[in-house]
């Protein structure tokens, strides 16, 4: 029988860590809420109702968590996605997921289907068909299912004014697309949200912690089930709606010319690196000389992040970056070849957030940075809970 031991630190107002030790592993619950001020003993574990409290957590392990991608993720309209493949036993299209096992393709819910995307959401006009050799087709998915494939109804063009468009379906074998976008509306979720070490984003009404998983209830899929996952798949929890908002999706645009001495072979870019992570709080790699500008979407939130380089480029930067509040300097950090990670953390009070790379000693080959973790956090973090209907129970000592 394993022995596991409790403990709880706490340092300062802003973080705290629940650490549970078991024989072969260690795993680490963080809060992320900036101005948490909680009073507890090394003997007391947290309870449900004080998660709303902190906005969100994110589990971090002493022990590799594993990042096996899928191919394909199943994304609905209120943000979740699951990851798996097309499940062609049935008449009826389904997706089965290793963790959330099978479920019928609603296509009335449905968001995309294809690789993994971290980004911002859009809604759509148009559904859009990505095939194999990159063709695109744009329409009206009327039907997906395991016989005719996707059933796509197409409108063409007039030859004149005078003549009315026709429309004209075509059905694509599933094995011919790549991916599936659809223009469902967009959905607010409820509930409580977990990030799983696989990409997968998943809703539930509730949730139960035992010694070595977690037990979720009534997740938000059709049909309604249950799940089981364990801990070291976890990587983020958040009550719905979420108050954390990971800066890869924020619309953002590029503002040329900071440094106008320096030659450059291409533009200023933003890049991405998808991967699973705690809220969706993908790397991000600036490549300047430039100026980058986010719409926030929102006022008054902290900015939280790390600023280190690409590793591909990693002793040879030497730049200046700042971060503004639209017009306002927040931060101004040089980075040379001896410089170590910067921990950041930044109020934020306009709805405009502006990343600037300059007076590079190297041009473009010497200035850029990458924000990891980079994550927005509401102000509304860490205020006390009003009503708590229905909590999900947190670890208690005696579920260890």
């Amino acid at each position: 029988m394993k022995t596991i031991i409790h403990r709880i630190l706490f340092f300062g107002s802003a973080l705290l860590i629940v650490e549970y030790v078991c024989a072969d592993e260690t795993i680490l619950f963080q809060t992320i809420a900036p101005q948490i001020n909680n009073t507890i003993s090394a003997e007391t574990i947290p309870q449900s109702d004080q998660w709303s409290g902190w906005c969100g957590v994110k589990m971090v392990s002493t022990i590799q968590q594993p990042r096996a991608l899928s191919q394909s993720f199943y994304t609905i309209n209120d943000g979740q996605r699951f990851a798996g493949t097309f499940e062609l036993a049935n008449a009826k299209l389904s997706w089965r997921s290793g963790i959330q096992q099978s479920f019928l393709v609603d296509l009335e819910k449905t968001h995309s289907i294809g690789p993994l995307f971290i980004g911002e959401r859009i809604n759509k006009n148009t559904d859009t068909i990505f095939l194999v050799n990159n063709d695109q087709l744009d329409g009206f998915i009327e039907s997906i299912d395991s016989t005719t494939g996707a059933t796509l109804e197409i409108a063409s063009k007039a030859s004149d004014k005078s003549e009315t468009p026709t429309k004209e379906k075509i059905n694509i074998p599933i094995q011919r697309i790549s991916e599936i976008q659809l223009a469902t509306k967009i959905k607010n979720p409820t509930g409580w949200r977990f990030w799983l070490s696989d990409g997968s984003v998943v809703d539930a009404d509730s949730w139960t912690a035992n010694k070595s998983t977690c037990q979720l209830t009534a997740v938000h899929t059709t049909p309604v089930i249950n799940s089981v996952i364990p801990w070291n798949n976890i990587l983020s929890i958040a009550p719905n709606p979420v108050s954390i908002t990971n800066l890869a999706s924020c619309p953002w645009k590029i503002i040329q010319g900071t440094d106008k001495q320096t030659n450059r072979l291409a533009p200023p870019v933003v890049s991405a690196s998808i991967t699973p992570a705690a809220f969706d709080a993908i790397p991000m790699d600036f490549y300047g000389p430039g100026v980058f500008e986010f719409s926030l979407g929102q006022n008054a939130a902290t900015l939280i992040a790390v600023i280190t380089v690409p590793p591909q480029l990693k002793g040879n930067i030497e730049c200046r970056v700042s971060i503004e509040d639209g017009e306002k300097a927040l931060l101004e950090q040089f980075i040379n070849p001896e410089s170590g990670p910067v921990d950041i953390r930044i109020p934020i009070l306009g709805n405009k957030l502006v990343v600037r790379l300059d007076q590079s000693k190297r041009g473009a080959f010497g200035c850029a940075i990458r924000l990891e973790g980079a994550m927005l956090i509401s102000q509304s973090c860490g205020a006390p809970i009003q009503t708590s209907p229905s909590p999900a129970n947190a670890p208690a000592k005696s579920d260890m």
